[in-house]
């Protein structure tokens, strides 16, 4: 929806570049899902509430358990890298591409319809629900970062090797 808003917004975008757009984000989205969750499988590594609540295993002895720490959210699938992130991180990736990262936008959630969010710009987005995942208890801070990452290197590779004949297209218009 941000991004049928943001389109609908710029003059500048005709129904050709918004087709383009949607097309990035849905491939870069899908692809980074498909490299997200292939890395979850392979590493299988366990999640905060595991590893505050078993410290006493980690082989650190710096650390100890609190067995009475709860996450707010939990998820039943490896923790690393966080899905939510690799989606984002290339959605806002290219949402930055088309509209520049200094684009101010607004967001509710469907959890809390009545609290609007306002950001300056993508990335500022982008570290918040990083920052939200782990204090959820959800993440570890490198399975968000490295999440980013991945989205962001996919839309990268995305704009390299895909789309190519149609930007040449529209750029001789």
């Amino acid at each position: 929806m941000l991004a049928r808003e943001r389109a609908d917004q710029e003059p500048a975008i005709d129904f050709d570049e918004s087709t383009l757009l949607f097309g990035k984000l849905n491939l870069s989205a899908a692809d980074a899902s498909i490299n997200c969750w292939n890395d979850k499988y392979y590493w299988d590594f366990w999640r905060p509430w595991h590893a505050i609540r078993r410290a006493d295993e980690d082989g650190n002895p710096d650390t100890e358990p609190d067995h009475t720490w709860t996450a707010l959210l939990t998820a039943p699938y490896p923790e690393h890298p966080s899905g939510h992130l690799a989606g984002d991180g290339a959605y806002l990736k290219v949402l930055q591409s088309f509209f520049r990262d200094r684009t101010g936008f607004d967001v509710t959630s469907a959890r809390f319809p009545d609290e609007l969010r306002q950001f300056d710009r993508f990335s500022l987005a982008l570290r918040e629900i990083i920052d939200a995942r782990i204090w959820a208890g959800l993440h570890f801070r490198a399975a968000d970062v490295q999440a980013q990452i991945l989205g962001r290197k996919v839309v990268h590779y995305m704009e390299k090797h895909y789309f190519e004949a149609m930007q040449l297209h529209w750029s001789k218009d």
